[in-house]
């Protein structure tokens, strides 16, 4: 195996960390709108700061990309496109089926998807390793855990907010919005392959001097530059209908506000570069391995600090159980990747 497997299972399990609590520094906002945030946000997180990074790690980054064809560029722009897709249907599936039914579902189906995927885009002669057992054993686990986990989610907004909690914001039917729910977890994954398949990018970078864990910066640029159009244009599109535009002037916050959603894109993109230099360490199963470690780590935390903020306050104690043993399976699925694989990726 190349690499250093310890290593990519901690940066695998701090990309985790830093993707669970991105969302903490919105709650301190001051009279702005969710879309007022999201807007800074996506224009931050995949648009300027996948530049500052890789003009950091990538020598001559620049020239790469002038003296490149449009088909290095093809796979990139593609993944990164589905992938902003899959970002707005996010928010319309949840709204459609309800914020606890419907991130389960799409982080089930991105789970799912994210470990499989890419097992069989490059590694399909370990299909039917022992490496791939284990990996299946770890999804099921985290599987059962998101769902022991919103099931309890579910509840405890019933028991702390009335039968009104999950109410529908968006209307449409719940199979019409659980299917949106399970497009937008498989196309969620496709950042993965703008990454690992824009082998041309990566040659590029390689050969202009940037480390192996380092090049795929540069095919960051081309994945999440073409994502924050759906995403931007999503926002531009609340902005306008709800009439929030005007926050940004008569706030009286904005720096503040400023500052809140750029740590948000600073700790998003921190993950996504985390869990990319994690698959690199890890070697063939190593972009497999590290989502797993990364979206399961992104519940977890995610999780506890709602804990600690007091989001589970009120709840009851078969409720808080549920929470607890779903939290409990992901925990055991973490520690199977780290010591199960270790000899086996």
């Amino acid at each position: 195996m190349h690499g250093n497997f310890s290593l990519g299972i901690l940066m695998g399990i701090s990309a985790g960390l830093v993707n669970g609590i991105f969302l903490l520094p919105m709650r301190y906002t001051r009279k702005w709108a969710w879309e007022n945030v999201w807007f800074i946000f996506a224009i931050l997180s995949t648009l300027v700061f996948p530049w500052i990074a890789a003009l950091l790690a990538v020598p001559h980054l620049t020239t790469i990309f002038r003296t490149s064809s449009f088909s290095y560029l093809v796979v990139g722009l593609i993944t990164g496109t589905v992938w902003g897709i899959a970002q707005v249907l996010y928010g319309l599936g949840c709204g459609m089926v309800g914020i606890a039914i419907g991130s389960a579902v799409i982080a089930c189906t991105a789970i799912i998807s994210g470990t499989i995927g890419p097992i069989i885009a490059y590694a399909p002669e370990k299909l039917v390793s022992l490496s791939s057992v284990i990996l299946l054993i770890v999804v099921v686990l985290i599987v059962i855990g998101i769902y022991l986990y919103s099931k309890a989610g579910a509840r405890k907004e019933q028991e702390t907010a009335g039968k009104d909690a999950s109410k529908q914001i968006v209307k449409g039917s719940l199979r019409t919005g659980l299917t949106i729910c399970l497009t937008s977890g498989v196309l969620g994954t496709a950042f993965i392959y703008g990454g690992k398949s824009s082998t041309a990018i990566l040659a590029a970078a390689e050969a202009a001097g940037a480390s192996s864990l380092f090049a795929f910066y540069a095919a960051y640029v081309v994945t999440f530059n073409a994502g924050t159009v759906p995403g931007v244009l999503y926002s531009l599109y609340k902005l306008h209908k709800n009439k929030t535009i005007i926050n940004y002037f008569k706030s009286g916050s904005f720096l503040w506000n400023l500052a809140l959603a750029s740590s948000m894109a600073v700790l998003w993109y921190g993950g996504i570069l985390l869990y990319g230099m994690s698959s690199q360490e890890m070697g063939k199963l190593g972009p497999s391995i590290a989502f797993a470690l990364f979206s399961s780590g992104t519940v977890l935390f995610a999780n506890l600090f709602g804990w600690l903020a007091g989001e589970w306050k009120g709840a009851s104690h078969r409720t808080i159980r549920g929470f607890v043993n779903g939290m409990a399976l992901i925990v055991l699925a973490v520690l199977i990747i780290a010591f199960g694989l270790r000899s086996h990726g």
